[in-house]
């Protein structure tokens, strides 16, 4: 499971060239079942992956990203074992954000998405920022919402806020807190928890 700051923060945006006057991205993939592996001859393919047959062969995909407008274009490629097909729903990013306190989520990652309904297709997060944003940066987001299992193994709700890069809570994100608050009953709770301690 991906850390949910991970999920929103610490990517970068593919940019278009300066000047580029209608900015939009044309997305494909392929995928080329007998590619030939580059190698020195004398560099047997020795990779740890266990699904990986080792061999002179394997199965490549490529994704080429390309801007008609401005010219700018992006290839990468890999063992197909290396991307993953997946849905919006399963990442948490891609879904819309959800007006809470005052305030606007986004949701992370389902611990167990697919594994059933109800608390498995619910996020186990959000980030959240005061106004609705086009792309979640650390620069807007003002604290994230954590679930958590009450004494009684019951859903409770974690949250944090006020960025604060020598903050005592969020050690290893990208964004450490000043604030923490613990056993919040909702995730509305923890919103409205967050906006008070922020404003």
């Amino acid at each position: 499971m991906t850390l949910l700051q991970d999920t929103y923060l610490g990517w970068d945006e593919l940019a278009h060239k300066p000047g580029c006057a209608t900015p939009q991205w044309t997305i494909d993939v392929r995928t080329e079942p007998n590619a030939f592996r580059d190698r020195a001859a004398t560099q047997p393919h020795g990779c740890p992956a266990a699904e990986c047959g080792h061999g002179d062969r394997y199965e490549k995909t490529s994704v080429r990203i390309v801007c008609s407008s401005c010219g700018h274009a992006r290839i990468m490629s890999g063992d197909s074992d290396g991307f993953r097909q997946t849905s919006t729903k399963a990442l948490g990013y891609g879904q819309p954000p959800k007006k809470a306190g005052g305030l606007w989520l986004y949701p992370g990652e389902p611990l167990l998405f697919g594994w059933g309904h109800g608390e498995h297709e619910e996020p186990e997060g959000y980030v959240v920022t005061r106004t609705r944003v086009d792309r979640v940066t650390a620069d807007n987001v003002i604290g994230t919402i954590h679930k958590a299992r009450g004494p009684r193994r019951g859903v409770k709700w974690e949250a944090t806020a006020v960025p604060d890069p020598s903050g005592q809570y969020g050690l290893g994100n990208p964004v450490r807190w000043a604030h923490a608050s613990e056993g919040l009953a909702t995730v509305a709770a923890a919103a409205k928890w967050i906006a008070g301690v922020s404003a």
